[in-house]
C-alpha cells in the first residue's frame, strides 16, 4: 500500500461513512450535518497596520486577480497530539500586506472546515513576513489516533495553499 494525494475541489465530494450498515456524513463547509456552524474561530493576538491593511484592501477591489495562495507564499505545516500548526510565508515583502489582510483566522478556519472542527487562532511574525495557524481538533485525534493518511497534518500547508486570494495585478506580474 502506498499514499497517492491528489487534490479535488471539496466541492465535488460529500464525505460519508458507513459503519455495520448505519451511514454517517461529515459535515462540510464549516456546517455541521444539522446546519448549524461547526466550531470556534478565535482571531489571535495582532498588532494591525490599519494603513497597510486599508492599502491592501483597496487594491485588491480596484485592479486585482484571483490566484492560489502558493502563488504568492510559501507553506509548512506539521502538528502536536491534535492540533495542526501551519506556517505561512510571503514571497516578498511586498506582498505581506495582501497576505495580513486576506488570510485571516476566520477564512483558513471556513477554508479547512473539512479537517479542522476546533478554533483556528493567527499569529503574526511580521520580522520574517509570516503568518502561524494554529488548528485545534484538526487532526482526528493525532498520529496514534487517526486513520487519516496524513494524521500528522503534513500536507495541511499544501491544502492552504490552494486557497484563492485576490492580488493586485502589479504584484503578480
Amino acid at each position: 500500500i502506498k499514499q497517492y494525494a491528489f487534490l479535488i475541489d471539496k466541492s465535488r465530494v460529500a464525505p460519508v461513512v458507513t459503519i455495520d450498515g448505519e451511514r454517517i456524513e461529515k459535515a462540510k463547509a464549516g456546517l455541521a450535518v444539522d446546519g448549524s456552524a461547526a466550531g470556534a474561530i478565535v482571531a489571535g493576538p495582532t498588532a494591525v497596520d490599519e494603513s497597510a491593511e486599508s492599502e491592501a484592501a483597496s487594491d485588491a477591489a480596484s485592479d486585482a486577480v484571483e490566484v492560489p495562495l502558493i502563488r504568492i507564499a510559501h507553506g509548512r505545516s506539521g502538528d502536536k497530539g491534535d492540533i495542526s500548526n501551519i506556517g505561512v510565508i510571503a514571497r516578498a515583502p511586498a506582498l505581506w500586506p495582501v497576505l495580513r489582510s486576506q488570510l485571516t483566522a476566520e477564512r483558513v478556519k471556513a477554508y479547512l472546515a473539512h479537517l479542522v472542527e476546533g478554533p483556528v487562532t493567527r499569529y503574526e511574525l511580521p520580522g520574517i513576513l509570516a503568518l502561524n495557524f494554529v488548528c485545534e481538533q484538526a487532526l482526528d485525534g493525532g498520529g496514534m489516533a487517526s486513520l487519516r493518511n496524513d494524521p500528522l497534518g503534513k500536507g495541511m500547508a499544501q491544502i492552504l495553499l490552494s486557497m484563492p486570494v485576490r492580488v493586485p495585478r502589479t504584484l503578480i506580474d
